[in-house]
């Protein structure tokens, strides 16, 4: 039987192995908060393109 760690985002209390927990140096992540960090990672270069976007075209640096 695996160990039980809590879930560095949420709080809630995971299986993982011991080799995981110390490959990400106690930074354990449940399969809910995991995906909602990829998520929010894939977000990050669309909004700030369109930011930029907004500021070239207010600038008149661009179309």
């Amino acid at each position: 039987m695996s160990p039980i760690f809590p879930c560095k985002g949420c709080g809630t209390f995971i299986e993982r192995s011991t080799q995981h927990y110390r490959r990400v140096k106690g930074q354990v992540l449940c399969s809910t908060c995991a995906d909602a960090r990829d998520a929010a990672a894939q977000m990050r270069p669309v909004f700030w393109r369109r930011w930029l976007q907004r500021f070239r075209w207010q600038s008149g640096g661009g179309c």
